[in-house]
C-alpha cells in the first residue's frame, strides 16, 4: 500500500544522509528544496512500510494536499 507523506529536514546533506540508510529502491523521493523556514523538504510515496526512522522529520501542517497530490494519492497526515 502507497503512502504519500512529506518531511522536513535541517539540512539536504541531514536527508541524504538518511535517505542513503534505507534499503528502499521502490518508493519516490522528490526534493523540494527549501520551502519555508530555511528547511530542506522532501515528499516521499512509500511503497513499504519502513518509514518509521523519518517520523521525526514528518510535517503534518499542511492544508489538504498542499500544491499537489503525489501520482494520484492523497498526502497522509497523522495528527488528524
Amino acid at each position: 500500500m502507497n503512502v504519500f507523506k512529506k518531511y522536513e529536514f535541517d539540512s539536504q546533506e541531514q536527508y541524504n544522509e538518511l535517505k542513503d540508510q534505507l534499503q528502499d529502491d521502490t518508493s519516490m523521493f522528490v526534493e523540494l528544496g527549501e520551502l519555508r523556514e530555511n528547511k530542506y523538504s522532501v515528499d516521499v510515496l512509500w511503497s513499504t512500510g519502513n518509514y518509521e526512522q523519518w517520523q521525526q522529520y514528518e510535517i503534518n501542517d499542511v492544508e489538504g494536499n498542499g500544491s499537489h497530490t503525489f501520482l494520484g494519492y492523497e498526502f497522509k497526515n497523522t495528527q488528524l
